[in-house]
């Protein structure tokens, strides 16, 4: 994908979005919503520059956000990206306020979550166990990988974000010997997060067999996961959307509407079916407490998710 060109100051912000460590989809969207913006100065003000824009541009630039969008939260997203920009360059003392602090914008809309039915969950479970049980060498490590995101997502609730940046050292033992998963997030104390009991079986074949084929290919990572090609392991990690594109060819292959996401709500009406204490769903989640369940409620209380349980192999 082409780099977008953006202006000097645009610049050193990216420069620091990436020295802080903010992931490649997040870089990328800033470019393409502060180059939104660009576009429409060099449309309507090709001659005004960035440190001359004034709460009247910053509404214009809403207004042609409105009639270009039909999301409330693709402008959401854009106008957010410009304010954050702006105090950055306030922080630098570049400009002493922020046009688009009196931008009003839509409230951010909360899509109805769409958790998919048990049948369907146990349909690419048991696709990812056959295929384990069947296959050989890396393409047995593929399958083994792909069961370990499914757990992490439909045991752990993890969102695809948090899947791609985990390390080995991510995944711990409690005292009882069970496996957790351990969620640093940036602003919040870390957290971990109880697996299934099946995990432990998988993931200790997993650990094994990748540390064969990493030899074998020569490489060395700290991270959970992988990328490959059928012939050898390519590099460390996988990112969000190949997470999202892996969903999509598993959901093909076993006839389902499996993504990463409505496994992830699928997860949270299980944990609401199980009696979970719903402060403790909440922190799993990475939302305040203040964030209502209510949607996710009602759905637990639907014959098709009756069936969730801890533990899959007891549905067999």
């Amino acid at each position: 994908m082409k780099t977008i060109e953006l202006p000097k100051e645009q610049n050193q912000f990216i420069k620091e979005l990436e020295d802080k460590g903010k992931s490649f989809n997040t870089i990328k969207n800033y470019r393409t919503d502060l180059n939104c913006f660009n576009k429409f100065v060099g449309i309507s003000k090709p001659e005004l520059k960035i440190k001359e824009i004034t709460t009247t541009e910053a509404q214009e630039y809403s207004r042609y956000l409105i009639k270009k969008y039909n999301s409330p939260n693709s402008i959401r997203r854009r106008v957010q990206a410009l304010r954050i920009f702006f105090d950055f360059l306030i922080d630098k003392g570049e400009i002493d306020s922020n046009p688009i602090k009196k931008v009003v914008v839509a409230p951010k809309l909360i899509e109805a979550p769409k958790p998919v039915k048990f049948q369907d969950i146990k349909a690419l479970h048991d696709y990812l166990i056959v295929g384990i049980n069947q296959k050989m060498g890396l393409e047995r490590l593929l399958y083994l990988r792909n069961k370990i995101i499914f757990d992490l997502i439909y045991h752990a609730g993890l969102k695809v974000s948090d899947i791609a940046i985990l390390k080995k050292s991510n995944i711990i033992k409690d005292k009882n010997e069970n496996y957790r998963v351990l969620i640093n997030h940036p602003k919040k104390d870390p957290i971990t997060i109880k697996l299934s009991h099946s995990f432990k079986s998988f993931y200790e074949e997993y650990c094994t067999r990748l540390e064969e084929q990493s030899q074998k290919d020569d490489i060395s990572f700290s991270n959970l996961l992988f990328n490959s090609n059928p012939y050898s392991i390519l590099s460390g990690g996988i990112s969000p959307r190949g997470i999202e594109i892996l969903f999509k060819e598993l959901s093909k292959k076993t006839k389902t509407k499996v993504t990463a996401k409505c496994l992830r709500q699928s997860c949270i009406v299980k944990w609401i079916l199980q009696d979970k204490a719903h402060s403790s769903i909440k922190e799993w989640m990475g939302v305040q407490p203040s964030y209502s369940l209510k949607s996710y409620i009602e759905l637990a209380q639907d014959f098709h998710f009756i069936d969730f349980t801890e533990d899959l192999y007891s549905e067999s």
